[in-house]
């Protein structure tokens, strides 16, 4: 039985003021009860369907079974009745009593359909006196799993029976009876999840669509995607992006196009590995948070490159962009100033406007300048005049950024906005355009979807709701979950400012007067006269053929192996091995099984269990095309070195024969082992019959032992084939066999060895027998041409081995290894190397591959992001295990990564000396001229700008400066992740220069304006960054700020210093940086001078990096970005 816990407080009103005490009204369960209900229930927003009560008058109560139950009532069109447990449900203290929902005993209603919501109220009263009365009250969905909800602990059953001794009220039981009633009321579920407790809940079945799993913090990118997918044009001009040889971990289109085909056709969560994969993003990206808004901006920027001169040409900026006029009109004079702009997403206030209206007309307001603040009219002198922005137009698909994230400059932090902010499902934005617009379209727009965030600043959650179709229902996208949502909630919910009382929709209540935590923060709107154009369905032509094959294929692959899988228990795994199998095998041991190591050289084949050791054999021949009685089986054993070796034929015996496959497994091996078969085929013939010599045993007079042969030249070994050798016979008595299977002429003198394991290659003696040589059936005989002194030479100076044991010891130690140029510029180069080699050795490999002085590369290791990290030591003793720090102790190279560069000197002189890059900028900070050079680690600052021609005969070389009325005086300065580090004094050791690789040095000429610093002027730090702060670029610097100085005298300044031209720098946007935020500056009334900079603070210029090279800062974050 199903219990609500505590018994419910009665209600009463708490801000009620009372004169005096007034009296509790005494109702009557017969008489009352909808005043009952009205005092009892919350308010709920959804509509009452029926509210009623059911009476149940209960005789010779004593004689009561343990459970009993009502006669059945209706209520709101469903049958129910009172669960009633006289002596108590799993104790027995207390009556216990539930409401029954008795549709689910109807055979004839579907039991996964049928439900309903309730509140309720379940009373008990004596039948002399009605207004005497016991109630609890709770609230449910009665459902298939949940098909009561009640109480426990309902009534202490001492108080059945026995006079109150606080009120002297009688006993409940009179006479023997009871009166147990229920107040019912049902309630409509618009929703259809009212109070849904989620457990498996099918959100395709639902509502015809499927969440998006997420990968770890990736719900702010599933709540895009789900607007994206519901928005079908865009779906359909992603289908349109040609992707036939794309591969979707490398092709962001190919990828959007898979997740969509799977979120329309798929019944389950989708995942998104693969579409962030094809971004390059690793397994760290899935644990950070980004904005929204941002990497909105880089998916369509990505796809918009993707679809250039393709059908989908265009169709990002048609959705998506709109143009807005930012100008500067003189009051006075006839002159204005403007510049026409894209958008592609508009960002509105929310502190200080209540809804989205004020919002608009906040962003449009019209700012007079005048007095201090006049504006420089070219031609005019300073004039008064109005400064704004108007709307062009605005786009089909509209993206409203909803300010609710700002910086605090109270409290130097960033701060949430949950402010109140309504905004409506149809807005008419006509009356935002300027003056000049085309007005012949219409601007009304229907909200399609609400991007929200639940929680703060750090920390909280991303869902969307969205309105798929014109006329269709809400939903609401939460990660996996896909579950339909009313108006009330969509809006009311995501409005932000306090809380209002009532029930959740988890049934919780909820109290008022509470500030929100959760609130829109991205609006979709899209133009009511292009609703039927956009949300157009997609039909099964706009769908890639391609796409749709690939696919169906993958459905149907992965639909086979549930298939195996679901019958995996019927099958066994089997490995079956032929002479050509061994032939292949240019490694260790019989065949490359390495089961334990999950690397298979030779697959396993399945097979059922029970079937017939004989019916796999005559299945086996015709595979073979030979008879059952030209080949035998062998079993691979597994010895105790470690090797895989034939051990015994099996038995074709009539017994044997009617033996299951699994029975043949488990009588030879463990129940851990799978069972290993060689096919050893017939090469001898008796009386026209195949002949095999005997099985092994203490009277056998041969053993079959297998030939690989090593090729020195080719420096490879293989397997060539298998012999029946006598055990009585010398090991040199098989010369002319093995010389018929190599190819070779007859008398070629050869050298023997055994493989005993893949640490032991022993040499044989020719003169021994095979039985004094420890030969076995499936041992393993290596052989090659007996080398001359000269021969052997000739090989080491070609670097090759000679002999099978120092082969194999090279097979077992290689490493594969990929040198990568330091700078990226190509792939480089792999190579097989042992991991014993020396370093001087491994860089005359690689030499040899670039074609370069070996004397001259320098190694360096990789870092956790692959990239090169720290410069290798090279000494005497250096090997190439501890040039990759990876101990190797399997036969399985793995392959290993390591950076490389070729420099302009020996690392001989290298050891003395260190490279620096440092850049000379002049005459602004835009122009520079980088050298790099290799000075002595001894040397000081000076040095190094003796080196680079700055400094000359103790003095500073005008020469290399541009400027025309220079101070000549030098700065050099340090910056890491294009942000300033720190600046030198002429006399500083170069030792003080960082290492970390992102540094770089960089030498100015001092400004006049810092040599006439006022007392109360301070320097400030200044850098460039692409959007986001962490996206930096360009040359750090800093920056004399003046006291009292507007910002719009800085801001030419910063013009001047930064060297950017006046196009450039009119696009960009300024911001005061701390560690966690950017609070914009976008006043030229605003003083640098008044804010108080910490250490820490800087002043950001955001504007595009033209270089395309912008990073982030954080040697363990990587940028946010999406690959094209």
């Amino acid at each position: 039985m199903s219990d609500v816990g505590p018994i419910n407080e009665p209600h009463c009103d708490l801000d009620k003021q009372m004169t005096e005490a007034e009296p509790i009204p005494i109702l009557s369960i017969i008489d009352d009860y909808e005043k009952i209900a009205e005092r009892e229930f919350q308010p709920l927003e959804e509509d009452i369907i029926e509210t009623t009560v059911f009476h149940w008058n209960i005789t010779n109560f004593h004689s009561l079974s343990e459970r009993e139950q009502s006669p059945v009532f209706e209520a709101g069109g469903h049958k129910w009745n009172i669960l009633l447990f006289p002596r108590g449900n799993n104790q027995h203290d207390q009556l216990s009593a539930y409401l029954e929902f008795a549709d689910l005993k109807d055979e004839t209603k579907d039991p996964n359909k049928v439900y309903a919501c309730a509140q309720f109220i379940i009373v008990a009263s004596p039948p002399s006196e009605p207004t005497l009365t016991v109630s609890q009250t709770s609230f449910r969905r009665f459902q298939k799993d949940e098909s009561d909800w009640g109480f426990t602990r309902f009534l202490d059953l001492r108080r059945l029976f026995q006079v109150d001794p606080n009120t002297q009220s009688g006993p409940f039981v009179e006479d023997d009876q009871l009166r147990l009633s229920v107040i019912v009321r049902v309630i409509e579920d618009p929703s259809g999840v009212l109070w849904y407790n989620f457990k498996n809940y099918d959100s395709k079945k639902m509502t015809g669509y499927v969440g998006l799993k997420n990968q770890g913090a990736t719900c702010y990118m599933n709540s895009l995607f789900q607007s994206l997918y519901c928005t079908n044009y865009f779906r359909k001009a992603v289908y349109q992006i040609p992707t036939e040889n794309d591969d979707p971990n490398d092709s962001i289109s190919l990828s959007l196009q898979r997740l969509f085909y799977h979120l329309q056709f798929s019944s389950y969560p989708v995942d998104t590995q693969e579409v962030t994969r094809s971004f390059g993003w690793n397994q760290s990206e899935a644990f950070s948070q980004h904005d929204v808004q941002e990497f909105n901006r880089l998916l369509q920027d990505a796809l918009e490159i993707r679809m250039k001169n393709t059908p989908a040409d265009g169709a990002i900026k048609k959705l998506f962009e709109g143009k807005m006029k930012s100008y500067i009109k003189c009051i006075n004079v006839n002159y204005e100033s403007s510049r026409l702009e894209d958008y592609y997403d508009i960002q509105l206030n929310v502190k200080g406007c209540k809804n989205l209206e004020e919002s608009f007309k906040d962003y449009i307001a019209v700012e007079t300048l005048e007095g201090d603040n006049k504006y420089m009219a070219e031609g005019h002198g300073l004039q008064d005049a109005k400064k704004g922005v108007s709307f062009e137009n605005f786009p089909p698909v509209l993206h409203l950024q909803l300010k609710r994230f700002e910086y605090d400059l109270q409290k130097y932090t960033m701060i949430k906005i949950n402010d109140r902010h309504e905004f409506p499902l149809e807005i008419d934005l006509e009356s935002y355009l300027s003056p000049d617009a085309d007005r012949t379209q219409s601007y009304k727009y229907a909200l399609h979807g609400v991007l929200v965030h639940s929680g703060e600043v750090s920390s909280g959650h991303y869902f969307a709701f969205v309105k798929p179709t014109k006329d269709g229902k809400w939903l609401k996208f939460d990660d996996e979950r896909v579950i339909p949502a009313s108006e009330k909630e969509v809006l009311e919910g995501n409005y932000g400012g306090e809380l209002l009382g009532g029930i959740g929709m988890n049934g919780q209540p909820i109290m008022g007067g509470i500030k929100r935590i959760t609130s829109a923060y991205m609006l979709v709107y899209i133009r009511e006269s292009m609703r039927d154009e956009i949300l157009q369905p997609l039909d099964q032509h706009d769908i890639p053929e391609h796409l749709v094959k690939k696919l169906e294929m993958e459905h149907q692959q992965r639909e086979k192996e549930k298939r195996e899988k679901e019958q995996m228990h019927r099958y066994m795994r089997m490995f079956l091995v032929t002479d050509q199998d061994f032939e292949n095998n240019t490694g260790f041991d019989f065949v490359e099984l390495h089961e334990r190591s999950g690397k298979l050289s030779l697959q396993p084949q399945s097979i059922l269990k029970d079937q017939k050791y004989g019916d796999f054999l005559q299945e086996l021949a015709e595979t073979l095309g030979k008879n059952v009685n030209e080949f035998r089986l062998w079993l691979l054993m597994n010895r105790q070195n470690r090797t895989i070796r034939p051990e015994t034929p099996l038995i074709n015996s009539p017994k044997e024969m009617e033996l299951t496959m699994d029975q043949i497994r488990q009588k030879y091996l463990n129940d851990t082992q799978n069972l290993k078969l060689y096919v050893e085929t017939a090469t001898q013939y008796q009386n026209g019959k195949p002949y095999f010599p005997p099985p092994p045993s203490n009277t056998a007079q041969e053993v079959l032992v297998f030939i690989k042969l090593f090729n020195p030249d080719t420096q490879e070994i293989r397997g060539i084939g298998r012999l029946y050798v006598p055990l009585m016979g010398k090991v040199g008595s098989i010369m002319d066999q093995l010389n018929e299977m190599a190819g070779f002429e007859q008398g070629t003198p050869l050298c023997l060895f055994e493989e005993i394991k893949q640490t032991m290659i022993d040499p044989m003696t020719l003169t021994l027998t095979f039985t004094e040589a420890e030969i076995q059936d499936g041992d393993i005989i290596c052989i090659q041409k007996q080398l001359t002194k000269e021969q052997v030479e000739n090989y080491r100076a070609k670097k090759k081995y000679v002999d099978v044991p120092e082969f194999m010891d090279y097979q077992l130690h290689k490493v594969d290894v990929q040198f990568i140029p330091k700078d990226k510029s190509h792939n480089g180069v792999q190579l097989q190397i042992h991991k014993g080699t020396k370093y001087n050795d491994v860089a005359i490999k690689v030499a040899e591959k670039l074609e370069c002085d070996p004397e001259k590369i320098q190694f360096f290791t990789v870092g956790l992001h692959e990239e090169p990290k720290s410069a290798i030591r090279r000494s005497l003793s250096t090997t190439l295990e501890d040039m990759v720090h990876t101990p190797y102790t399997t036969r399985h190279h793995t392959k290993q990564r390591l950076f490389y560069e070729i420099l302009d000197i020996k690392l001989s002189e290298l050891e003395s000396k260190r490279q620096v890059k440092v850049t000379l900028c002049t005459p602004t900070l835009k122009e520079g001229e980088t050298s790099v050079i290799w000075i002595s680690k001894q040397a000081r600052i000076t040095d190094l700008l003796r080196e680079i021609g700055v400094v000359k005969d103790q003095e500073t070389n005008s020469n290399k400066f541009l400027s025309e009325n220079g101070t000549r005086r030098v700065r050099v300065f340090e910056a890491i992740n294009n942000r300033f580090n720190r600046e030198f004094l002429m006399t500083d050791a170069l030792a003080l220069l960082s290492d970390n690789p992102s540094a770089q040095l960089y030498v100015e000429e001092i400004p006049q304006e810092e040599l006439e610093m006022g007392d109360d002027d301070i320097f400030v730090r200044v850098f460039h960054y692409q959007r986001d702060t962490s996206r930096t670029h360009s040359v750090p610097f800093t920056f004399l700020v003046r006291k009292d100085e507007p910002f719009s005298e800085t801001k030419k300044r910063l013009q001047a210093r930064t060297g950017l031209g006046d196009k450039e720098w009119s696009k960009v946007k300024f911001s005061i940086v701390t560690t966690y935020s950017a609070a914009p500056i976008d006043e030229d009334d605003f003083k640098l001078s008044d804010h108080q900079f910490n250490k820490e603070d800087s002043l950001g210029l955001d504007h595009i990096d033209r270089t395309g090279r912008a990073n982030r800062i954080g040697g363990l974050e990587k940028p946010l970005s999406i690959r094209g």
